[in-house]
């Protein structure tokens, strides 16, 4: 895929300043490095689902996955920029 390509295929997969929701780490991995100025992250821990009763589905996240998530947003934060879990 050329570079090109590569960009609108990213463009109309993931729109930046706007609330994404999916599979963090496949969205993280698509941006570039020091790209963002915020990461804002709201992973649903192993514990959780067993101490919450909700009406809709919770995927929990193992400790390995948030540990990947959280490696690629700190390659795409810019300098002085923010995460928030």
């Amino acid at each position: 895929m050329k570079t090109t390509e590569l960009r609108e295929y990213k463009e109309q997969k993931f729109s930046p300043n706007t609330k994404q929701s999916g599979e963090a780490l496949e969205f993280l991995a698509n941006l570039e490095s020091d790209s963002v100025s915020l990461v804002f992250l709201d992973p649903q821990y192993e514990p959780v689902r067993n101490v919450l009763s909700t009406n809709y589905p919770l995927y929990s996240q193992s400790d390995y996955q948030i540990l990947r998530i959280l490696e690629q947003a700190e390659r795409v934060l810019k300098p002085s920029s923010f995460a928030l879990l």
